[in-house]
């Protein structure tokens, strides 16, 4: 049975119910029960092959929902793959690499000079020391011969 048909066979269910006699102040009718019970039968058999179609067309939808999802997934990781090719392809890329290698060599030629000048200051502030150190100490040394010699000459 197709759509029509169910729907017909509903609309008979819902005449039978409207027309059939009412019992008074109770608000319920009186129903023959194997004319509802044929009805209900023949809804029952009309119902699954709309119930199938509708799960068909539900499953195919889903189904190409699915494929939809994963066709838009690989256009966009493709995407994504080519753009970062083309960056690295490009003369942009290539030109920036080149200027960073270009930098990190100028700035380790740079601290190897720094390492060399602050080596010279260093040696020289310590040699400035060394002689500092030199005249002090030899300052000490002939105090001392002197207090020797004053010692000596008081003693005699």
């Amino acid at each position: 049975m197709n759509r029509i048909n169910l729907i017909i066979l509903l609309d008979k269910l819902e005449d039978l119910i409207e027309q059939a006699p009412e019992i008074p102040l109770t608000g319920r009718v009186l129903l023959d029960a194997d004319e509802v019970l044929d009805l209900l039968e023949r809804i029952r058999n009309a119902v699954p092959e709309e119930v199938k179609r509708a799960e068909i067309v539900s499953i195919e939808k889903e189904r190409m929902l699915q494929d939809a999802r994963q066709q838009a997934e690989k256009i966009i990781s493709d995407a994504k793959k080519e753009a970062v090719k083309y960056i690295k392809d490009s003369e942009i890329y290539k030109q920036a690499q080149a200027e960073a290698k270009k930098i990190l060599e100028e700035a380790h030629e740079k601290a190897e000079e720094l390492k060399l000048h602050s080596n010279e200051y260093a040696k020289n502030v310590l040699s400035e020391l060394e002689e500092q150190l030199q005249k002090t100490l030899t300052v000490v040394t002939n105090g001392k011969v002197l207090l020797s010699k004053d010692e000596l000459g008081k003693s005699s």
